[in-house]
C-alpha cells in the first residue's frame, strides 16, 4: 500500500510538471501566434517606442522579464543608442551593464551569430540577450533582466524569440523603408513580399510546435536516465584528478629539463632533481636563493631587473640565455617564464628550461659555413668571369678588324636587357652570352675573317657555321643560363629568315633576340675588312625597317629607348 501511495505521488508531481509546460507552452503558442499582428502601415504610424514596449511585454511574458531595454545602431555615426527602456531605473543599470558587454565581446558576438544567449551580469543577476537582425541588416540589440535562473527557460522559448525578434527587426526594417517610399514612392513590392514570407514561416512554425512539445517530453524523459550516469561520471573524474596531481608531480621531479618555481620576490621555492644535474649546482645552493643567481656569472648581473620584471608581470616569457656551470662551462638555455597570479597579484613564476647549448653550436658552425660558402662562390664567379673574358680575347686575337666586337655587343645587349625590365639575373647571362656569341670563330680560317673583299659562297658558310662551332664549344659548360642556346640562336630571325635552324617566333630565346639586334646595331657602326663604317644612326634603321618582321618588337623598341635619350652604352 505504502508503494502504492509513492507511486501515485510522483504520478501527481509528474502530471503538475508537465501541466506546467504545457501551460508555459500555450503561452508561447499564443505569442507566437500574435507575432504577425503587428502591421507594417501600421507600424509606419507607431512609433519606435510603441513597437519596442510591445515586444518587450511579450517577451516579458514568455521568458519573464523584471526589466529590459533595446538599443538600436545608427549607422551614421555607427554607435548603439537607447530606444526603449523598461524604467528610467531600468535605463541606468543597463547602459552600465552594457558598456560591460560590449568591452568583453559578448554583444559583438550575438550580433554577429544572431542567436539568443543568456549572461551573467556583473549584478549577479541573469540576463537574456538577442539581436534585432532583419535579412541583410543589423537594427539592434535586446537586453532582459530575468526574473528567474536562466535554467527555467524552456527551449522552445529560445526559438519562438528569435523568430518574434527577427520580425520585430523586420517590422523596423518595414517601417524605415515604409516612411522613405512615401517621401520617394517606391519599395512597398519589397515590403509585402517580406510580410508574406513571414506568414509563411508561420504557418510552418504552428505545424511544428506539436513536434517540439513531444520532443521535449523525450528530451526530459532522457535526462532523467542521464542524471545518474553524471553522479557516476564525476566521481570518476575525481579519482582521475587525484590520479592526475599525483601523476604531475612525478613528472615534475623526473623531468629531463630543469623547472623551478620562483616567488615574486626572485627567491627559488622549488627545484627538480634535472637542474643540479645539468647545472652542477645542488638544491641546497639553489633553494630560497635570491636573484642573482650563481648560474648567471658576473656579466650577466644586468639582467636582475629584467628577470624581476618577467616574474612579477603576470605574462608569459621565452628567451634564451647564455648560463654557465659550476664548472665554468658554457650553457645556452631557452626559459620559458610563465607567471601564476592570485587576488593580490603574481604568486609565482614557473620556469622551465631547456638545454640548447647543441643548437647554438650547430647555428655558429652552420654560420661560419655559410659565410665561407658565400666568399667561395664569389670567387668563383670571379674566376667565370675571366675565363669567359679570356675565351673572348681569343677570337679577337685571330679577327683584329673585330677586335671590341663582343665586348661592345654585351655592353648594348646588357643595356637593352635593364631597359626591359629584365631580372638581375637574366641580364647577367646575356652579358656572358654577348661576350662569347662569337666564340665559334675560332674554327674559321683568319685569311676569311679579315678579308678584303666580299666573300664567295662557300666562304659565307663556313662564317655561318660559327654559331654551331660556338654551341659545341659551350654546350658542356655548366653555366647558370642558356649560354650555349643564346649562341646558337643570335643569327635566328623572328620571321625564319636566320640560320642555323631557321628558327621563329617564341621558339628563340629572349637572350638570342637581344644578342641580334646588339649584333647587328654594332656591327654596322663600326668597321669591317670589307668596309668602312655604316654610322650609328644606319644601324639603328636597319633594326627599325625590320622590327616586328625579323626583330623582336619589344627588343629594338628598348634600343631605340636607350638612344634616343643620348646614353650610349659605348661612351665611357
Amino acid at each position: 500500500m505504502e508503494k502504492q501511495l509513492l507511486t501515485l505521488e510522483k504520478l501527481q508531481n509528474r502530471i503538475l510538471s508537465l501541466e506546467e509546460e504545457r501551460l508555459a507552452l500555450s503561452n508561447a503558442l499564443d505569442i507566437a501566434l500574435k507575432i504577425n499582428d503587428i502591421q507594417p502601415d501600421a507600424a509606419a504610424e507607431t512609433t519606435v517606442e510603441s513597437i519596442l514596449s510591445v515586444c518587450y511585454e511579450r517577451t516579458g511574458r514568455l521568458i519573464g522579464l523584471k526589466e529590459g531595454g533595446f538599443y538600436l545602431f545608427r549607422e551614421e555615426d555607427a554607435v548603439f543608442y537607447q530606444a526603449f527602456a523598461s524604467s528610467p531605473a531600468a535605463k541606468e543599470r543597463i547602459e552600465h551593464e552594457l558598456q560591460l558587454l560590449i568591452d568583453d565581446g559578448t554583444i559583438a558576438w550575438v550580433i554577429q551569430t544572431e542567436r539568443p544567449v543568456t549572461v551573467r551580469l556583473s549584478s549577479g543577476e541573469d540576463a537574456f540577450l538577442h539581436a534585432l537582425a532583419a535579412p541583410g541588416r543589423t537594427m539592434g540589440a535586446f537586453i532582459g533582466i530575468l526574473r528567474e535562473p536562466k535554467e527555467e527557460i524552456l527551449d522552445i522559448s529560445y526559438a519562438l524569440l528569435s523568430i518574434y525578434f527577427s520580425q520585430v527587426a523586420g517590422v523596423l526594417q518595414n517601417r524605415e523603408l515604409l516612411r522613405m517610399a512615401r517621401i520617394e514612392n517606391r519599395h512597398l513590392t519589397s515590403t509585402v513580399d517580406v510580410l508574406r514570407e513571414t506568414e509563411e514561416k508561420l504557418v510552418s512554425l504552428n505545424r511544428t510546435l506539436e513536434e517540439m512539445v513531444e520532443e521535449r517530453t523525450r528530451e526530459l524523459e532522457k535526462t532523467n536516465r542521464l542524471l545518474k550516469e553524471e553522479i557516476a561520471e564525476r566521481k570518476r573524474k575525481e579519482e582521475a584528478l587525484l590520479e592526475s596531481e599525483e601523476l604531475s608531480a612525478s613528472l615534475l621531479n623526473h623531468s629531463p629539463h630543469p623547472i623551478l618555481v620562483v616567488n615574486p620576490d626572485t627567491s627559488v621555492k622549488y627545484v627538480n632533481f634535472a637542474l643540479e644535474q645539468i647545472t652542477g649546482y645542488s638544491l641546497v645552493e639553489v633553494i630560497n636563493r635570491k636573484a642573482p643567481y650563481p648560474w648567471w656569472g658576473e656579466e650577466k648581473l644586468s639582467t636582475v631587473s629584467e628577470y624581476y620584471r618577467m616574474v612579477q608581470s603576470g605574462e608569459t616569457a621565452k628567451k634564451e640565455y647564455c648560463f654557465r656551470k659550476k664548472n665554468g662551462s658554457p650553457l645556452w638555455v631557452e626559459v620559458s617564464m610563465t607567471s601564476v597570479s592570485g587576488s593580490a597579484g603574481a604568486k609565482y613564476a614557473v620556469a622551465n628550461w631547456v638545454d640548447i647549448t647543441d643548437r647554438k653550436v650547430a647555428e655558429r658552425a652552420r654560420e661560419n659555413a655559410e659565410r665561407l660558402l658565400t666568399e667561395t662562390n664569389a670567387k668563383l664567379q670571379d674566376t667565370v668571369g675571366g675565363i669567359v673574358i679570356s675565351m673572348a680575347k681569343v677570337v679577337e686575337t685571330r679577327d683584329p678588324y673585330t677586335a671590341g666586337h663582343q665586348e661592345r655587343v654585351a655592353r648594348l645587349a646588357v643595356a637593352i636587357a635593364a631597359e626591359m625590365g629584365l631580372s638581375e639575373e637574366q641580364i647577367q647571362g646575356v652579358g656572358v652570352a654577348a661576350v662569347l656569341h662569337d666564340l665559334g670563330k675560332i674554327d674559321i680560317p683568319a685569311e676569311i675573317l679579315s678579308k678584303p673583299s666580299r666573300l664567295k659562297e662557300k666562304e659565307y658558310s663556313l662564317i655561318q657555321d660559327h654559331c654551331v662551332a660556338g654551341y659545341e664549344i659551350l654546350k658542356n659548360v655548366d653555366f647558370p643560363w642558356p649560354v650555349a642556346q643564346a649562341v646558337l640562336q643570335h643569327h635566328e630571325r623572328m620571321d625564319g629568315s636566320g640560320y642555323p635552324n631557321s628558327l621563329s617566333g617564341d621558339d628563340i630565346l629572349l637572350e638570342a633576340r637581344i644578342l641580334a639586334v646588339s649584333d647587328v646595331v654594332e656591327a654596322m657602326s663600326s668597321h669591317r675588312p670589307y668596309r668602312p663604317s655604316l654610322g650609328l644612326e644606319q644601324g639603328l634603321a636597319e633594326v627599325a625597317m625590320y622590327r616586328g618582321s625579323r626583330f623582336d618588337e619589344r627588343v629594338v623598341d628598348a634600343c631605340m629607348a636607350i638612344f634616343a635619350r643620348g646614353e650610349s652604352p659605348w661612351t665611357e
